[in-house]
């Protein structure tokens, strides 16, 4: 075999003597079709690029074929689809088709209907047994579309790839064993597996059917309380701690006669699956408050799950464990696992529901082409767009803003901060996911209680009793956080509590149980935050922010230059950071 040489986009050339050269391509494809629908690329040196659909069409949680971001990737990665070695695909089982978030709350009504019923309880059960490519050949057709439909394709079962994220970009070292957990509303006819996965072995030990799912009970909550299923469960779960624990106790019973934990799996106690139980929901908690129903589902979500870690922990003797699917967004719940005596570490990766299927099967297919010990782990999630330099400055010169490109940013932004004023910030590449990591965010001084009020008013109107989170420096967490086990927590995929000077952060604790949602910031991880901070600690003595995500309530993040002064014209935003420059809305 001849050495290759390795071009800038990473394509490897292999040239034999007396032979015309030919080219071979390494890079991969990932791809997630259905709701939040996104893509990734990269090789054998990991992750390059991933994107959600929903960051270049404007429509928050797009479901459907993610055609701009596939063409992003492969915009990114300087390649034509002939460069493309395989393509990945996170499901079996594939609801292509585009649905409005309308679209979705009608699903749900649905089963209030005769013919919603029939569909529920025989349609989908058999589509699911009888149909298993289901949406296959669109997917096939979609990507031809784009030029890809002679590239091989290989469709992973939907919570190998849940799985799969988890293992692959949080494992520290191949050889060590890891519990891998899964656990969402459905997908290929399941909602949740336990494996014990290392670098040479992948033992599948439990699944748990979509019949007796936890995720679908969640979902049917939001739905029956007013709110969108699919996108505000995370607003259940931050009322919950408004009401008094022998309310939650007592309306989790409400919960627990629907399902419980059996040995490594769960097991449903009524008659009809869980993803149909709207109709008895509404029933059992009709006339029940608002704050009594969210903090009894959280409560049963909680053990739920906490017995299901202690059973596989127990069952495995291994105490270090991993975690994804939708139902792990629920940060609460990882804190009390990771609370668990037995369970040496704990990780839910990063922005886990189906958003990251595509990384998933990206890392399933690279491991089958590369070795199971060469799959790189994530180092960040900044996985998306950089600005353009060239359209930042033209975008800022035209803004009609009062423009100036301070030498030291970081302490230019802290200046504000401490000032107590807040501060967009759109630099760097873009984060991936639900969670807004500091480069697409608007940052606070916490101090202020009166901050939340602002910032709602000014962009967010978010819901009155949802809190902020903060970006803490990792080296100076417990000054701040109690966290015992030293738990990574770069992704804010957490909550702990906080210690008894939580007043330094008030505007970033939930209000109710003290508790927060924290980026905790390590070194090398984002420098022109770090600039920030520290340039922050220097004014104030406190290695703490507020950050919240940069974007007008109900559309996706910012991405670009454009559309971060989109949103900065139509809020009450002063001032913001796009790259190198420093924009406000009045003269200083």
């Amino acid at each position: 075999m001849p050495s290759p040489t390795f071009s800038s986009q990473r394509h490897v050339r292999y040239v034999r003597e007396g032979e015309k050269e030919s080219f071979l391509s390494k890079l991969i494809l990932g791809v997630h079709v259905g709701h939040n629908s996104s893509a990734c690329i990269g090789d054998a040196d990991g992750l390059r690029f991933a994107i959600q659909e929903e960051r270049l069409n404007g429509e928050k949680n797009y479901w459907g074929f993610p055609e701009q971001a596939i063409r992003a990737c492969l915009a990114h990665a300087g390649a034509s689809p002939r460069d493309v070695a395989a393509i990945a695909i996170g499901s079996k089982f594939i609801l292509h088709r585009y649905h409005s978030r309308d679209d979705v709350v009608a699903s749900y009504e649905k089963q209030r209907t005769p013919l919603g019923f029939i569909r529920n309880a025989v349609g989908i059960p058999l589509a699911l047994t009888f149909m298993k490519t289901h949406g296959q050949p669109e997917v096939k057709q979609g990507l031809a579309r784009i030029g890809l439909g002679d590239v091989p394709t290989e469709f992973y079962d939907h919570h190998r790839a849940h799985a799969a994220t988890a293992y692959y970009g949080l494992r520290r070292d191949p050889e060590s064993p890891h519990v891998v957990l899964s656990c969402d509303g459905s997908g290929d006819h399941l909602s949740g597996s336990v494996r014990l996965w290392s670098g040479r072995d992948e033992q599948l030990l439990s699944t748990i059917a979509d019949m007796d799912s936890l995720g679908a009970i969640y979902g049917l909550v939001t739905h029956a309380m007013g709110f969108t299923p699919l996108e505000h469960e995370y607003k259940l779960m931050g009322m919950a701690p408004y009401a008094a624990p022998k309310y939650a106790e007592e309306h989790a019973r409400i919960f627990e006669s629907y399902l419980a934990v059996e040995g490594l799996t769960f097991k449903r106690k009524t008659t009809l699956p869980t993803y149909m139980l709207l109709e008895k929901i509404l029933d059992d908690i009709q006339g029940k408050r608002f704050d009594n129903v969210c903090a009894g589902l959280q409560r049963f979500t909680e053990a739920m799950l906490v017995q299901w870690t202690e059973n596989v922990v127990t069952k495995t003797g291994n105490a270090k464990v991993l975690a994804a699917g939708g139902v792990f967004m629920n940060v609460k719940a990882n804190k009390a696992i990771a609370a668990l005596g037995g369970v040496e570490s704990f990780e839910a990766f990063p922005s886990c529901g189906d958003e990251t299927l595509a990384m998933g099967a990206f890392w399933l297919e690279a491991a089958k082409r590369f070795g199971n010990a060469a799959v790189k782990p994530l180092s960040d999630f900044y996985l998306g767009d950089d600005l353009d330099p060239a359209e930042t400055k033209a975008a800022v010169e035209g803004s009609g803003f009062h423009v100036s490109k301070p030498a030291e940013m970081g302490a230019a932004v802290a200046g504000l901060l401490a000032g107590g004023k807040p501060v967009a910030r759109c630099a760097g590449r873009m984060e991936f996911g639900a969670r807004a990591l500091c480069n697409r965010s608007i940052l606070a001084d916490p101090k202020n209680q009166d901050v939340v009020r602002v910032i709602n008013q000014m962009v967010k109107k978010r819901d009155f009793w949802m809190p902020f989170a903060p970006v803490v420096l990792a080296e100076r967490q417990h000054e701040y956080l109690k966290n015992e086990k030293n738990l990574k927590s770069p992704y804010m995929m957490m909550t702990f509590d906080t210690r008894e000077n939580f007043t330094d952060m008030i505007a970033a604790v939930h209000n109710a149980d003290l508790t927060c949602r924290a980026q905790l910031l390590e070194k090398g991880q984002n420098p022109g935050v770090e600039a920030i901070m520290q340039a922050f600690i220097e004014r104030t003595g406190r290695a703490v922010l507020l950050n919240t995500s940069f974007n007008l309530h109900g559309f996706p993040i910012v991405r670009t230059a454009k559309d971060a002064l989109h949103v900065f014209k139509n809020s009450g935003l002063e001032h913001i950071q796009i790259g190198d420059y420093l924009l406000a809305k009045k003269a200083a």
